[in-house]
């Protein structure tokens, strides 16, 4: 099981993770393709810095998944909200025949909060937070194949400080 405890950023750092961009940082770097963000599966986490209650917004800046709404109500976002917790997703990238791994996953991410159809099926109630573009990414390259066992351990272990899963992942 993962050894974090708060998921500080100076916690995440020591376990390994790195990145700590914003989605705009991401996707400037991704178009010029000098992102450092490998291509190797790995684990990637969405945080906040600030640990006030944020806006929720009606309509939000994410774009749709096969023809699924971009938005749900607030009344739902405020129930998955996880006060003081720094980490709002955890998310897996594995390799794909055509490459990619974290490169791909975090930025079909990133696209999703541009408003446009996008490949990304997980945390869309990210992009109804009014400070969503101010959000970090951060990543943990690991060997192939074992990405979804840190994944599942590090929900486990946010669910074991927090009481719940982290607020926009869907299942844990």
């Amino acid at each position: 099981m993962a050894k974090l405890k708060r998921f500080t950023v100076p916690e995440l750092i020591e376990f390994g993770f790195r990145g700590f961009l914003s989605f705009q940082d991401i996707r400037r770097q991704y178009s010029q393709n000098d992102g450092g963000i490998p291509e190797s599966p790995g684990v990637y986490i969405v945080l906040r810095t600030g640990s006030s209650t944020p806006t929720f917004l009606v309509k939000g800046y994410g774009g749709t998944h096969k023809a699924r709404k971009a938005n749900v109500p607030v009344q739902i976002l405020k129930e998955n909200w996880v006060a003081d917790a720094p980490v709002l997703y955890i998310g897996k990238a594995s390799q794909r025949k055509n490459g990619g791994g974290l490169y791909s996953r975090i930025n079909e991410y990133a696209v999703a909060g541009q408003g446009r159809s996008h490949g990304h099926s997980g945390g869309e109630f990210i992009w109804q937070l009014a400070d969503a573009r101010e959000l970090l990414v951060a990543w943990k390259p690991v060997p192939s194949g074992t990405e979804r066992r840190l994944e599942e351990s590090l929900i486990l272990a946010f669910r074991d400080t927090y009481g719940k899963i982290p607020f926009a992942n869907r299942q844990g």
